[in-house]
């Protein structure tokens, strides 16, 4: 027989076992559910890495091996014609079909698959490189300057859609809180492809007949739709297709004049380059004629530097994705960049000066993404995906036109001043420029 306190007890005990296998219970299913969720999140975080990686990788290698080969095939011609004047033209074939397709690149991805337009645009390569490689192949590597200038031709069109495409897609493969961590390891990316191509194209051209290397070239093109075909991309095109390239980029114009920090970003990067890229095209002569340095040994290490610079970084930029003020880091850039060009052409022209030169040219290279990756990731957050490629297109083309337009601006007083001057002016520019930028209330509240 249990007495009265005795039942209480045994009452209170079954009570506490109930309690506590309620306890259990309720842990158990927060820590399936807590598991089942940092799981689901784990997937969703791999998904995205896997398959953008998949991208990312496989169009950087694409690219650089695709660069070496255009390098190779570069120093072809530079043997074959032994004139400045093809080599300019060359160069020029290189660069304007970006600033003169790429608009209408963008128009297209904007309306049709963007799968469709990497994968096409990479095949018309391949079909035109292998043409050559069979030309050359019947010929004894004996190619005309014409057939070569063309091949570049087509594969610079190549380039100027694959572009827009390519940087269009981004916001639909990374979630948006990423944006400037991929942006930064483009730049890096950009970097690698800036020092390593020409090195490489350098010893191809030695070792390997010229129908070799056009083979290599196409096996870029190959490595890139691999790349493009086992990417998913988030789009929904529909199959009618209204291609009118210029109501569509009267569009997108329209879209950049309703955003105004948009227009005034473009603006001041058109600027900045237009004032920069006269500069990278007198570093050579920077060294040889101010700094008394060796063509072959001097120049390519501050080549080295500048590149060096902008791969770290690339990688470094990530960790200012939660920073308050999203452009900056381009003000940072813009800067930095102004005060590196500025010193530069103060140093005194030495080997001790030509070693400061090189130091501070990487900080020049690390000021470099530090004003495209933000700028990129402001058009992919600013503008909707439907529209993106054709703005992208745009500001790609007005960036294409500001440095040949500097070139030409530069070309007219180099002559008459001494390039170590150059470098100073152009410094006080983008100090300048700077301060109107930072005294603008508009970059305030971004």
């Amino acid at each position: 027989m249990y007495t009265s306190k005795q039942h209480s007890e045994k009452r209170m005990t079954m009570s506490l076992r109930v309690y506590l296998g309620q306890v259990r219970l309720q842990a158990v299913m927060l820590s399936n559910l807590t598991a089942r969720s940092l799981f689901m999140y784990s997937n969703t975080e791999n998904a995205w890495i896997n398959n953008f990686y998949r991208l990312f990788v496989g169009q950087g290698l694409a690219t650089v091996i695709s660069a070496t080969a255009n390098y190779s095939l570069t120093f072809y011609l530079t043997a074959d014609s032994k004139s400045a004047i093809i080599l300019t033209l060359s160069e020029m074939i290189s660069l304007l079909p970006i600033a003169l397709f790429s608009p209408f690149a963008g128009v297209l991805a904007d309306q049709i698959s963007k799968k469709k337009v990497l994968i096409l645009s990479d095949l018309i390569s391949i079909i035109i490189t292998l043409l050559l490689f069979f030309k050359a192949n019947i010929s004894n590597n004996s190619l005309t300057v014409t057939l070569i200038l063309i091949t570049q031709l087509v594969r610079a069109i190549a380039i100027s859609v694959q572009n827009p495409t390519i940087q269009s897609s981004i916001p639909e493969l990374v979630p948006k809180d990423r944006l400037l961590t991929i942006n930064g390891q483009n730049s890096s990316l950009q970097a690698l492809n800036q020092f390593l191509p020409p090195i490489l194209g350098g010893i191809l051209y030695g070792i390997l007949p010229v129908d070799k290397i056009l083979l290599l070239s196409a096996l870029a093109n190959i490595v890139g739709i691999i790349s493009v075909a086992i990417t998913h991309f988030h789009e929904g095109k529909s199959n009618k297709i209204i291609f009118n390239p210029f109501s569509e980029l009267k569009k997108g114009i329209k879209i950049i004049l309703s955003k105004p920090i948009l227009s005034k970003v473009i603006i001041y990067k058109a600027i900045s380059v237009a004032i920069i890229t006269p500069c990278t095209a007198l570093y050579p002569l920077m060294t040889s004629e101010h700094f008394h340095g060796s063509l072959k040994f001097d120049a390519p290490l501050v080549e080295v530097a500048i590149a060096l610079g902008m791969g770290l970084s690339g990688i470094w930029i990530g960790k200012l994705n939660n920073i308050s003020h999203k452009l900056l880091p381009t003000a940072i850039g813009f800067v930095g960049i102004g005060c590196v060009l500025l010193l530069s052409g103060l140093l005194p022209g030495n080997r001790f000066g030509f070693t400061i030169f090189v130091v501070i040219n990487f900080l020049a290279g690390f000021q470099l993404p530090l004003i495209d990756a933000p700028i990129q990731t402001l058009l992919q957050s600013e503008v909707a995906q439907d529209n993106l490629g054709k703005v992208i297109s745009l500001y790609l083309m007005v960036i294409g036109l500001a440095g040949p337009l500097g070139l030409g601006i530069s070309g007219i007083i180099s002559n008459s001043i001494p390039t170590s001057l150059h470098f100073v002016i152009s410094g006080i520019l983008l100090v300048v420029m700077f301060v109107i930028g930072m005294c603008d209330s508009g970059f305030k509240n971004i």
